[in-house]
């Protein structure tokens, strides 16, 4: 045994890394940056070797077991970010690590054994080893060794390895691919009216709601998705099936929409504005930044491609991250059409085993330009020349769980790190992201559209005040509205209905009492859902029937309040019944690429009216959309969060960017009952810069980002005096360490959090605000010294929250 010892950090909250000894089998192969398989009291787990110590201490260590692989997988540039991550934002190095790299090479792995002679074989353990080998064929697990033997074997596995009895093959988790085929339940060519539908399943409810389920999801739905879903049986799918209004086919899994695809060719030519964007992209300097701040429509992903394309002939590579992949298969699309196959995309319909493949091959240099959503900031493309963050002020580029990372601050530090450039591109940035303008971004601008087109006129439709269309309600239909969608229609164009609340109905009450079903869970309303007919909690996903009666009272009259997309989509399908609509939402988008294929209807002309939530606001780019119309856009304004107005803001914008983009034209109508709010008139008018005027001005007193940088502790716990009272320690504990350290950080709560609880957790928060450097300091030292809490309550510390609801 060697005296040589490697420090190891573990995919586990564990606050240093483990040390383990060198067996002399690996002496020699081991290296900082490479996986090893280490002992973690009853389990062998994958880590990632941080350190090699040439003397072992005198301590006793248990030693690592075998490496999966035969060289580092993270270069120092990679690991020297992810010490950055653990320590911007107080999280374990480990999980920092786990970020860093696919989930498919974490967890337990498997180390199989084969013999090869076992004549060789010492007598005691070794032959026993042996032996069960033989028994089993010649090969098993150790993992099923050790349970057989009941003690340590690693020992002797070692030395029978060195002599040449056995073999070992490390195997990392399972990640094979899923099945490429699936069952898919199809509508059948024959769609029984309303009338029919009374008669025809008078006696059978259920049949009919599968049905009108079935037509709500696009008439082609996998089994596994209405079994796990939707909760359907086969029962009732026999039903169908029998009286020949559905049928069962073989259908392919769709893996990756883009591959193999062709691609979207670009315009032959930069616009003037564009080639100087262009221009001012290939003089940054290594590790600095630039913002793009171009209005929709105005051609930022040209400038993308442009630069990109530099940068490849310069023998770099380039990382693009978009907010979700599934929302923008244009970008994708266009990426392919200039990039074929020199391009990967990592997204959310690859499994664990295909995101390792296309990992690997990127490492290995056979892609060179990456497009990917959040975490493919830690593509390990080479040579890496150019980051870009396209649609930087989404929220989506922050991380929800440890390590809780922001894409774009990650992507700065990689660019200072392997001496790349930062492009973050939107037509409304972040408050943040503007107020850095000056320091390290140059400030770029597309101020027109491409072709000189004019920006779709906005029109404000008071709801308090305006004629609503009777036959519509409860649903928000103004006359104007009305008379615009006619239009659209007569004239065989398209339309986009944005309203950002998913359902049918925003919450059931009791006509009798006033009493709202809530969810057992978390404290906010159930949403009734009508496809399938059924109350849900948006949060933690409960379900329940919906009640005869009201359960409080036992009144026999619910109401349901607000209204959501689904019941949106069944008045605009009464109103105008001549009408092709589809719905995206995520009742209608459960199904991994749902998106592509809804999108795909709308390009190919066969919707007339797309109606969505947020989903539909941005990366759309459909010439024949002519109308926008945003039935409701009061849905987030008013919610406690400093960050309403500018969430709201951009919303408006984008999708009042998806009207006019093609020659015909387009305009836009907001229905809103806060006509006069700054975030809607600046939207109405195009007006980035005076919203973010004065979105900053408001922003000064009480200081928000970007005049102080804000640290969440959030406190949670099954119980909620338990959590309340673990929260009271937490902020006095914070405030004495503040008036300690001598830091002029503002402490304030402990309070509920809006939304009190989730998930059957009470979370309360304490929030700090200050200076960047003194909340980093103090990150860095609370994360691993808050007061020890009761068993069941943890906190946690967020850096930059994007929300405090």
């Amino acid at each position: 045994m060697s005296d040589a010892c490697v420090r190891v950090a573990l995919p586990l909250p564990l606050p240093t890394d483990y040390t383990y000894g060198v067996p002399e089998p690996l002496r020699g192969l081991v290296a900082v940056g490479m996986r090893v398989v280490v002992p973690v009291r009853e389990r062998e787990l994958i880590g990632i070797v941080t350190a090699i110590d040439a003397e072992r201490p005198s301590m006793r260590l248990r030693d690592a077991l075998a490496l999966p692989d035969t060289e580092p997988l993270l270069d120092p540039c990679h690991l020297e970010l992810a010490r950055w991550l653990a320590a911007y934002y107080g999280t374990p190095l480990g999980l920092a690590l786990r970020a860093a790299l696919p989930a498919g090479m974490w967890g337990a792995s498997q180390v199989r054994l084969t013999l090869v002679d076992g004549a060789g074989a010492e007598a005691g353990v070794a032959q026993a080893i042996v032996q069960w080998l033989a028994e089993h064929g010649g090969t098993g697990l150790v993992s099923s060794l050790k349970r057989k033997l009941g003690r340590e074997v690693w020992s002797p596995v070692h030395r029978l390895a060195e002599q040449g009895v056995i073999t070992l093959e490390v195997r990392p988790p399972d990640t094979r691919a899923a099945r490429a085929t699936q069952k898919l339940a199809v509508l059948g060519d024959h769609v029984p009216s309303l009338l029919e539908r009374e008669a025809l399943f008078r006696r059978s409810p259920r049949q009919r709601e599968l049905l009108e389920l079935l037509e709500a999801l696009g008439g082609s739905v996998p089994l596994t998705m209405l079994r796990e879903q939707h909760d359907v049986s086969d029962a009732v799918l026999r039903g169908l099936r029998q009286r020949g209004l559905v049928r069962v086919e073989d259908g392919e899994r769709i893996r990756d929409p883009f591959s193999g695809r062709a691609g979207t060719p670009p315009p032959d030519t930069p616009t003037p504005a564009q080639q100087e964007a262009i221009d001012a992209i290939g003089r940054l300097a290594p590790g600095q930044g630039a913002l793009l701040y171009g209005v929709t429509g105005s051609g930022k992903t040209f400038v993308y491609l442009e630069a990109v394309r530099r940068v490849l002939a310069e023998g770099r590579g380039a990382i693009v991250l978009v907010p979700e992949i599934a929302l923008t298969p244009q970008t994708v699309r266009r990426f392919r059409g200039v990039f074929g196959e020199d391009i990967a995309v990592l997204h959310s319909g690859l499994s664990d085993g295909e995101r390792a493949d296309a990992w690997r091959r990127i490492r290995r240099g056979a892609c060179r330009v990456v497009v990917g959503a959040r975490s493919a900031i830690f593509a390990p493309v080479q040579a890496l020349g150019l980051l870009v963050l396209d649609e930087e002020h989404e929220a989506s580029y922050k991380n929800g769980e440890s390590p809780r990372y922001h894409a774009r601050e990650v992507a700065f530090v990689r660019a200072r790190l392997e001496g790349a450039a930062v492009v973050l591109g939107s037509a409304t940035p972040a408050l943040e992201t503007m107020a850095r303008v000056g320091e390290d971004l140059t400030l770029l601008r597309l101020e027109a559209r491409i072709e000189s087109r004019p920006m779709p006129p906005v029109e404000l439709v008071d709801l308090r005040t305006q004629s609503l269309v009777q036959g519509m309600r409860p649903v928000p239909w103004s006359d104007a509205l009305d008379a615009a969608v006619e239009t659209v229609l007569d004239r065989g164009e398209q339309a986009l209905l944005l309203l950002n609340r998913r359902g049918f109905a925003a919450f059931l009450q009791c006509s009798k009492c006033a009493a709202v079903c809530g969810c057992p869970s978390c404290s906010i309303s159930l949403t009734v859902h009508r496809a399938p007919a059924g109350l849900r909690c948006h949060y933690c996903g409960h379900q329940e029937a919906m009640p005869a009666a009201c359960p409080q009272c036992g009144g026999s009259v619910q109401a349901e309040r607000g209204i959501g997309t689904q019941q949106l989509e069944q008045a605009v399908a009464v109103r105008f019944p001549r009408a092709r609509i589809a719905r995206m939402d995520l009742d209608t988008t459960g199904e991994r690429w749902a998106h592509e294929r809804i999108l795909e209807t709308v390009e190919r002309g066969e919707i007339d009216l797309l109606i969505g939530t947020q989903m539909i606001a941005k990366g759309l780019d459909f010439p024949n959309v002519t109308l926008v119309g945003v039935v409701d856009a009061d849905t987030g304004l008013h919610l406690p969060d400093f960050r309403a107005s500018e969430r709201t803001f951009q919303l408006l914008a984008q999708v009042a960017g998806r009207a006019g983009r093609g020659p015909k034209g387009g305009r836009v109508i907001v229905q809103t009952r806060s006509p006069r709010h700054h975030a809607l008139v600046s939207a109405a008018g195009h007006d980035t810069d005076s919203f973010l005027a004065t979105e900053r001005a408001q922003r000064r007193v009480p200081a928000y980002p970007p005049f102080v940088t804000i640290a969440n502790v959030l406190v949670s716990g099954p119980e909620e005096v338990a959590v309340a009272d673990a929260a009271g320690r937490v902020a006095e504990w914070c405030a004495t360490l503040v008036a300690a350290k001598g830091l002029t950080l503002a402490v304030l709560g402990p309070a509920p959090c809006p939304l009190a609880r989730l998930k059957e957790r009470w979370r309360w928060h304490v929030v700090l605000k200050g200076p960047q450097r003194e909340v980093g300091a103090f990150v860095r030292y609370a994360s691993r010294r808050l007061p020890k809490l009761p068993a069941e309550v943890r906190a946690v510390v967020d850096r930059d929250p994007v929300s405090l609801l």
